[in-house]
């Protein structure tokens, strides 16, 4: 298995890269948008990968983080999505917004993404909301001033004895109230009282 690939940039498009890596060009599907990160060719890059079989369909896909191969490969456990739409996840929503969105059952994030429809959500929902509070996001993503507000609010409700998934729940609820600007104080004390519902 393929961890990651650390090479040459040899050529792009918009849906693929070629990684020279010791005189072997890997071809790597990426996720859309993901063009407009890409340094020059002949420059170094590095992509995590997954190594994708499905009966004589071999492809490599790659993710600028370990965080982003986390969601694409725990999106393709949901019947349904395979991985042209978990790329379209990936593209759409950071892990932290698609961790959120599961977690507050939140269908209007998830249809956001292209070709993900409402009764899609709903079964990514049904599917991943066990698995998702399971898997730890290593923060290798860049994060905006949000999300790193609200992984410490949560860890706040977590050391008052909230339960980690009703904690996530309680403060995705006061950030809707609060808006994104809302202080650490502020979003802290709306979840805490918001704990009580999703425990």
């Amino acid at each position: 298995m393929i961890a990651f690939l650390h090479g040459v940039l040899a050529s792009k498009d918009a849906n693929h890269v070629v990684i020279d890596v010791s005189g072997v060009g890997y071809m790597v599907e990426i996720p859309p948008g993901s063009e407009n990160k890409l340094p020059d060719v002949g420059l170094d890059i590095k992509f995590y990968t997954h190594y994708h079989i499905r009966e004589k369909d071999v492809k490599l896909y790659g993710f600028w983080s370990l965080d982003e191969l986390k969601v694409f490969t725990i999106a393709i456990t949901v019947k349904g999505i395979g991985p042209a739409l978990a790329l379209n996840i990936v593209s759409k929503l950071t892990p932290s917004q698609f961790r959120q969105a599961i977690l507050a059952e939140d269908h209007a994030a998830l249809i956001r993404v292209p070709r993900l429809n409402k009764q899609s959500a709903q079964l990514v929902i049904m599917t991943l909301k066990k698995k998702i509070t399971q898997i730890g996001f290593d923060g290798t993503i860049e994060e905006d001033k949000s999300g790193k507000r609200n992984r410490e609010a949560i860890q706040a409700l977590i050391g008052l004895g909230g339960s980690e998934e009703a904690s996530e729940k309680a403060v995705v609820e006061a950030q809707r109230v609060l808006g994104d600007e809302a202080k650490i104080e502020d979003l802290t004390l709306l979840a805490l009282r918001y704990l009580n519902k999703f425990s």
